[in-house]
């Protein structure tokens, strides 16, 4: 008995706190103005409701945790001020359209929104209508949570609120940042359930929770929910889970209800239509081996099923047809505003290993997720392969796009819907790891016995660089800090590994410079054939020995270089170059004409003449000069004079030149 008053008292305070919480988003009023104010606080409140409740009972675990989630993560959004932004409003646009106007015409909504001062919006298309290029398939999803919206903008300005009730007042937009939430937690839901297919509850359950903690989504599930990426991951999860419970005896009706997932998962982001390759994979492996058997009957059977789940899948696309036909006059079109795909050019490792929101070197517990995925390939083929063929694509797919780091997002957003796929991942590496653990013990002892070593070697490496004085008290905050980075200068970042060892040894540099070079590399991108390096401004990475304290002449940054002066030019590909220098020489009366050589990996160029003036040399260089990576470029000057010596002040730099730009451009 007690046990359920205590239960109940629980569920009491988590419904309190969300109910709170919403009032607060879509209303802007407090219910109870005895809860704290803080949004933190409240978070923990739910927390420690959701703990309470889980102690005293064991039934209905997941629909306490499910609640204890949602209210915690209610109270973490109105804490982060997640609201309606980025491209969420171009998705936005088509709800608020559909709802109000009955059309797809955006151009009003995009001015309503905020979208105004966008003019590559509102070139009229074929049909006259403003562009878009994003999906429908959010506005479909959100639609039962704006509705709600409209409910409470009603409400509000009947009570004399200013408040709009034409879809863009804040009770509109709120409701999308819960829907959001919503259908996050549903996705890992679905997420548990396609992994205790293999594995048991408690270690599929810690997989959950470490990836929904540990990756880029759990921002889009609290500080950006309005984007699509909570409800696509939901999608993809629901699509596998179906996949693998009807695998072995999939029925025509099961080939329908896949196709209609697949319809949703394709609406509401283009790029999950490639999870298609899963049960693809199923179709083919299942007619080969039909054709070898001669098992007419069955072949059949798998080509009648893809057959539909194909037409199935295409019917369900059908409201983005429609649209696209209001729109571009055709029931399939690429939107002229969207960002450009190069299948031929995909940049496969920076898309993973890079600082540049590299999927697995900002996420780390997705680098688990795929090695404990090989590992599950290896005693499930069968199940394995088609799951690691499908992230194989959607990487080349997202690394193929022009702005493969997916521009101003967090981590590797575009990835959303391998996300279940990796969870799995993790559920196998968490049951090896556990089993690893079990019979190698000593080993973890190793292991804690090396991390204290390190800590030991970084804090002396940092008490010898001066960063701790030593006999007096210290800042341990400050001083790790210090410790890190010294870390990260010897071993660079292991999760970007192999791919930062590589560069490392390629250009004999630290790893630590693959972070910001190896994204940074010059020509990478076909709209950008021209490479700068800003001397005297943002040039710490690149300038090597021969350079002086940088300097301000007027509105130019530049640097003194004395006689010899190295610099490093990182290129993601070599061709034929042409090359612009901006210096001036040194001067001072009666002094010599100075001339430059600039020496590249293959070749030397020059000299070329340099006056008092500041002046842009240009020379062109052959593609067999330079070498894809960093290459260490040396500007050789026929003189170098201290300004002491010739009567010009104190000066004792031996000065040659003052280099304001080095610039590459691809002929």
């Amino acid at each position: 008995m007690m046990a359920r008053v205590v239960r109940g008292l629980a569920w009491l305070g988590l419904t309190v706190v969300a109910t709170e919480v919403v009032a607060r988003q879509l209303a802007r009023i407090r219910l109870l103005p005895g809860l704290p104010e803080d949004a933190t606080t409240l978070a923990l409140l739910a927390v420690i409701a959701g703990i309470v409740g889980l102690t005293v009972r064991r039934d209905r675990v997941r629909l306490l945790v499910f609640g204890t989630a949602l209210a915690c993560g209610l109270s973490l959004q109105l804490q982060f001020g997640a609201r309606l932004q980025s491209d969420a409003f171009y998705y936005y646009a088509y709800l608020r359209s559909l709802a109000f106007d009955g059309d797809v015409s955006l151009a009003n909504d995009y001015r309503m929104i905020g979208l105004g001062d966008k003019p590559h919006l509102f070139e009229p298309t074929a049909t006259g209508y403003a562009h878009s290029a994003w999906t429908v398939g959010p506005a479909i999803v959100w639609s039962p949570f704006f509705a709600t919206g409209h409910v409470v903008a009603t409400r509000l300005a009947a009570q004399g609120r200013d408040v709009a009730v034409d879809g863009t007042s804040f009770p509109y937009r709120q409701s999308i940042v819960i829907a959001g939430l919503v259908y996050a937690l549903v996705g890992w839901w679905l997420a548990l359930l396609f992994c205790e297919h293999w594995f048991r509850t408690r270690v599929a359950a810690t997989a959950v929770v470490l990836v929904a903690g540990g990756s880029f989504m759990l921002w889009y599930m609290v500080v950006e929910p309005t984007m699509t990426h909570a409800p696509s991951m939901a999608a993809v999860a629901g699509f596998l889970l179906y996949w693998i419970r009807t695998r072995d005896n999939r029925t025509i009706t099961g080939w329908v209800i896949l196709g209609l997932i697949a319809g949703l998962m394709t609406l509401l982001r283009w790029q999950n239509a490639l999870f298609a390759i899963v049960p693809a994979c199923d179709v083919a492996v299942g007619l080969w081996s039909a054709w070898r058997t001669g098992d007419r009957a069955r072949a059949q059977q798998l080509f009648i099923g893809g057959a539909v789940f194909t037409a199935v899948a295409a019917v369900a696309c059908l409201p983005q047809m429609l649209a696209w036909k209001a729109i571009y006059g055709t029931y399939l079109a690429v939107s002229p505003v969207g960002p450009k795909i190069r299948w031929t050019d995909p940049q496969l490792i920076l898309t993973l290993f890079s600082s540049r929101n590299g999927l697995l070197a900002m996420s780390p517990i997705l680098y688990v997720g795929v090695l404990g995925l090989l590992g599950f390939t290896r005693k499930r083929t069968a199940i394995g392969l088609p799951l690691l063929l499908a992230i194989g694509v959607m990487v080349w797919f997202n690394a193929s796009i022009q702005d493969w780091w997916g521009s101003d997002g967090y981590g590797g957003r575009r990835f959303d819907g391998i996300i279940p796929i990796l969870v799995l991942g993790v559920a196998a590496a968490v049951e090896t790891l556990r089993r690893w653990v079990s019979t190698h013990p000593q080993w973890v002892m190793a292991g804690v016995a090396a991390a204290m070593v390190a800590w030991n070697l970084t804090l002396m490496a940092a008490a010898q660089r001066g960063a701790v004085r030593l006999g007096e008290a210290i800042a341990f905050g400050q001083v790790s800090g210090e410790q890190a980075r010294i870390w990260h200068g010897w071993v660079g970042h292991p999760f970007s590994y192999p791919a930062n060892l590589w560069f490392a040894l390629r250009n004999g540099v630290s790893p630590a410079m693959y972070d910001q070079l190896g994204p940074a590399l010059f020509l990478g991108d076909p709209l950008q054939p021209t490479g700068r390096i800003d001397i005297g401004g943002d040039d710490a990475l690149v300038i090597g020995e021969g350079w002086f304290a940088a300097e301000q002449d007027g509105n130019t940054r530049f640097r003194w270089a004395g006689s010899d002066a190295h610099l490093l030019v990182p290129l993601a590909k070599t061709g034929a170059l042409d090359v612009q220098i901006r210096v001036r020489a040194f001067m001072y009366p009666d002094a010599s004409m100075q001339h430059l050589l600039v020496h590249s990996p293959h070749g030397s160029f020059g000299p070329f003449p340099v006056t008092g003036d500041w002046e842009v040399v240009t020379f062109q260089t052959p593609a067999d000069a330079w070498r894809t990576g960093l290459n260490r470029v040396r500007l050789e000057f026929t003189r170098a004079t201290t300004p002491a010596s010739v009567g010009l002040g104190g000066d004792e730099r031996a000065l040659a030149a003052g280099v304001d730009v080095f610039r590459v451009t691809l002929r």
